[in-house]
């Protein structure tokens, strides 16, 4: 066994364990929390995430805090969006189809044609953050940036509408 594998080894085994009860008091999902781990595991062992002898306990405990963080924002911007952008939930919810077609036009009329196209590619087209990263040659935060604002300019819109 090499001595990155044996070093990689004992850093999992010493470390494992505390990183996945952190995520899992953050995310209150045991396969979600082993995801975690696992992720911040595989870009150790690729060099995607530089570690430090010195401080690897408290930085691979922020890496997690970090993770579970964005899971969590992910997961209000998808239930926010799933609010306002799918036309059951909101024909559902407005028993109105004229408010769909208002929401599907505002997309496509008001907002930037960036954040349109990524809008529709996430909610229309199921398409990850990373896929549509990969796609359009923007980085994750870009992405997530159109997304959140594009659902904040959606939300103050048709706030009064909702009633």
């Amino acid at each position: 066994m090499q001595i990155k594998e044996q070093r990689f080894k004992a850093l999992f085994l010493s470390e494992s364990g505390r990183m996945y009860k952190a995520a899992y008091i953050l995310l209150g999902d045991e396969d979600e929390a082993k995801d975690v781990v696992q992720d911040i595991f595989a870009k150790l062992w690729t060099g995607t995430i530089p570690l430090k002898e010195e401080s690897q306990r408290t930085y691979l405990l922020t890496c997690v805090r970090n993770r579970c963080l964005n899971i969590i924002a992910h997961r209000q911007t998808q239930q926010e969006a799933i609010r306002l952008l799918t036309p059951e939930a909101i024909a559902e919810e407005n028993h109105d189809d004229e408010i769909v077609e208002m929401v599907n036009r505002y997309v496509d009329e008001k907002l930037s044609p960036q954040t349109s196209r990524i809008i529709k590619m996430h909610f229309d087209e199921d398409q990850s953050y990373k896929d549509i990263s990969n796609s359009l040659g923007i980085s994750l935060s870009a992405v997530n940036k159109h997304i959140v604002q594009g659902l904040r300019k959606l939300r103050s819109t048709f706030k009064d509408k909702e009633a």
